[in-house]
C-alpha cells in the first residue's frame, strides 16, 4: 500500500479508533510528503515555495520530537531525541548550502527509516 493510500484510509477512520502509533506515522507521512514536495519545488526553481515546506517540516520534526518522552521511552526515546535534534539543525541551516537536495535526501532518507519503524511497531501491538 503506498503511503498516500495509508494516509486515505486513516483519514476516514473514526478519531478514538486512532492509536498513538497511528498518529505518530501520520505526522511522518506528513514530514515526508512536505520533504517530497520541497525537493519538486527546488527543481522547479520555486525557492519560496521549497522554504515554506522546509518550515512546515521542521514543525512537524519538533512536535514529534516534543512528544517523546524520555523517561518511559528510555534509551530509544533518546536515540530519537538526538536525531529529531540533527535533522531539525540540518534543516535549518539548508540556505548554507550550495546543493539542499543533497539535505532534503539526507533528511528524507532519516525520517523514512524512522517511519518504517514505527510502521512495523504498530504492526506488533
Amino acid at each position: 500500500m503506498s503511503l498516500s493510500a495509508k494516509s486515505r484510509d486513516t483519514q476516514t477512520q473514526p478519531i478514538d479508533e486512532i492509536t498513538p502509533y497511528r498518529v505518530i506515522t501520520m505526522l511522518l507521512d506528513g514530514a515526508l510528503q512536505r520533504v517530497d514536495q520541497a525537493m519538486i519545488s527546488l527543481d522547479d526553481g520555486n525557492i519560496d515555495e521549497a522554504g515554506i515546506l522546509v518550515g512546515k517540516t521542521i514543525g512537524i520534526v519538533s512536535a514529534l520530537r516534543e512528544s517523546l518522552d524520555t523517561k518511559q521511552g528510555g534509551e530509544l526515546a533518546n536515540n530519537l531525541d538526538l536525531l529529531y535534534e540533527y535533522i531539525v539543525g540540518q534543516l535549518q541551516v539548508i540556505d548554507d548550502f550550495d546543493e539542499p537536495v543533497i539535505i532534503l535526501d539526507e533528511v528524507r532518507k532519516l525520517l523514512n527509516e524512522v517511519h518504517l519503524g514505527w510502521i512495523e511497531i504498530e504492526s506488533q501491538v
